[in-house]
Formats: C-alpha cells, sequence, structure tokens
C-alpha cells in the first residue's frame, strides 16, 4: 500500500513532464512556421520590389529614349523571329489608329459580312476598303514568311506617313542581338510574345490620346544581299531618317543564359534594305 501511494506522484511528475515537452516542441514548431512565413514575405516582397524597379526602368527608357527592351531568357527560331515581327506590326496598325480593331477582330467582322446577305451601299463601300487593307497586309505578312525563311532579318522598319525620306512616324524592330537556332531547346513562341506585350504595355510606348489620321505604312526590312527573295525590292540607297523621332523595340536574348553565339557588327556588312512594293492604307469605320 505504501509503494503504491509513493509511485502515484511520480506518475503525476511524468505525465506533467511530457506535456511541458509537447508544449515546447509545439511552439517550437509555431515558430519556425512563423519564422518561415516571414522569410516567405520577404522574398514575395523582393521580387515584387525588383519587378517594380524593372518596370520603372522600362517606362523611363520608353518616355525618354523611345526606346523598350525585352530580353529572352534562350534562343528562338526564325519562325518565332517571323511571328514576332508580324504581330508587332499588327499591334502598331492598330495602337495607331489605322485599324479600327484588332487583326483577328477584323477579320471575323469580314468574314461575318460577308456572310451577311443584306448589305447597304455605305457598309459595302465600307467593306471594300477594310477588304483591300487586309490584302495588303496579309500580302505583306506572307512575304514576310518566305524572306524569312530566305535570311537572316536582323531589323525592320515601319514607315508611316510621309515618304521614305521624312516619314510621320518611325518603327523599328531590333534583333541584332537575338540569338537565333532550332531544335527542342528553343523558346516558346506564344510565352515570347506575352513577353513582348506586357513590355511594350508597361512601356506605354505606342498609345497617344490625340487622334491619328489615317496614312499609309511602308516596310522595310534588311537582309543578306544574295538571299534571292523575289517579292522585296533592293533599296541599296537607303538611309534611315535621322530628322523623325524613332521608336525602338529591341528584342534580345539574355547572354547570361544563352551560349549561343552572338552576332558581330562586321556580319551584317553584306545586309541590305528591302521595301516591299505594298503600302498598308489605313482604315476606319
Amino acid at each position: 500500500m505504501q509503494l503504491s501511494g509513493l509511485q502515484t506522484p511520480s506518475l503525476g511528475r511524468s505525465e506533467a513532464a511530457e506535456k511541458r515537452l509537447f508544449k515546447n516542441e509545439e511552439n517550437k514548431e509555431d515558430n519556425a512556421s512563423c519564422q518561415g512565413g516571414f522569410k516567405h514575405i520577404k522574398v514575395t516582397a523582393s521580387i515584387q520590389s525588383d519587378a517594380e524597379d524593372r518596370d520603372a526602368e522600362v517606362v523611363r527608357r520608353a518616355q525618354e529614349e523611345g526606346c523598350v527592351n525585352v530580353v529572352f531568357p534562350g534562343t528562338v527560331t526564325q519562325e518565332g523571329c517571323c511571328r514576332f515581327v508580324s504581330e508587332i506590326l499588327k499591334c502598331i496598325l492598330y495602337q495607331r489608329q489605322q485599324l479600327p480593331m484588332t487583326y483577328d477582330q477584323l477579320v471575323y467582322s469580314q468574314r461575318k459580312q460577308q456572310a451577311s446577305v443584306q448589305v447597304n451601299r455605305k457598309t459595302d463601300m465600307d467593306w471594300r476598303k477594310c477588304q483591300q487593307t487586309l490584302q495588303e497586309l496579309e500580302e505583306v505578312l506572307q512575304q514576310l514568311e518566305v524572306l524569312f525563311s530566305l535570311s537572316r532579318v536582323p531589323r525592320v522598319l515601319l514607315l508611316m506617313g510621309g515618304s521614305l525620306v521624312l516619314p510621320k512616324e518611325l518603327y523599328e524592330i531590333n534583333m541584332e542581338s537575338l540569338a537565333s537556332s532550332g531544335g527542342n531547346q528553343c523558346l516558346r513562341v506564344s510565352s515570347c510574345l506575352r513577353q513582348i506585350f506586357r513590355t511594350l504595355f508597361v512601356a506605354d510606348l505606342l498609345s497617344d490620346t490625340r487622334p491619328v489620321r489615317l496614312m499609309p505604312t511602308t516596310v522595310l526590312v534588311l537582309a543578306h544581299r544574295d538571299c534571292g527573295v523575289g517579292w522585296f525590292r533592293p533599296k541599296l540607297q537607303f538611309k534611315v531618317p535621322t530628322r523623325v523621332k524613332k521608336q525602338i523595340i529591341v528584342l534580345s536574348s539574355d547572354p547570361n543564359v544563352c551560349k549561343e553565339p552572338r552576332a558581330e557588327g562586321s556580319d551584317w556588312e553584306d545586309y541590305v534594305w528591302f521595301q516591299a512594293p505594298v503600302t498598308i492604307k489605313g482604315f476606319s469605320n
């Protein structure tokens, strides 16, 4: 009986010690969890701050220098480069009020209207003007695909209004530092396009609150003189206009990620300007 009476307090102390130990472990886990949460918040805040700093630099360069840089974390294909130029061309035409809606919306609208039986005279005239603009644009896009299959294209110029010597607006797509290759290691075109248009959106390079009148758009491309392209016309004496403000979209590959050899200035010595024989006339409803 005495032994039994002596054991009871001992068991009580053991249970209390186990509870204290368990409580301490819980506190340690809670503290570790809180510390991990704080670290995650700090990392997230740091990433967000870095992104905001990059966006601020994009806006500054666009406003002060008229230049937007898009740096890809890898190589791209020639077909991808052609898609970049084509989509940027469509975007510029829409943003600069040369198309009443986006290219895809315009194509859909035309097909829908063409299927309609009742078309009045005014609507018919608008439809014909729109159809002409779409045909001109689609011809340029198709011929760009041919050219990109024949030669590297380090620079593309879009001249709007005025003349080749003194256009009203001038846009350049510069791909001199863009590493191009083939195979499955290249970046997906869709992800690159998202990066391009996000950067253009942040930079606000193409928007203008002032109304813009309709202007013809001429496309010039820099390609190898012996590439054998037949549709584009060589402009051997062409000089890039300097008396008009130029807006530049620079597409490049990150040299820290991409190990492909980068083109040097001397690599473009045998390249000349080619002009599209068709101008894209603006259209509005």
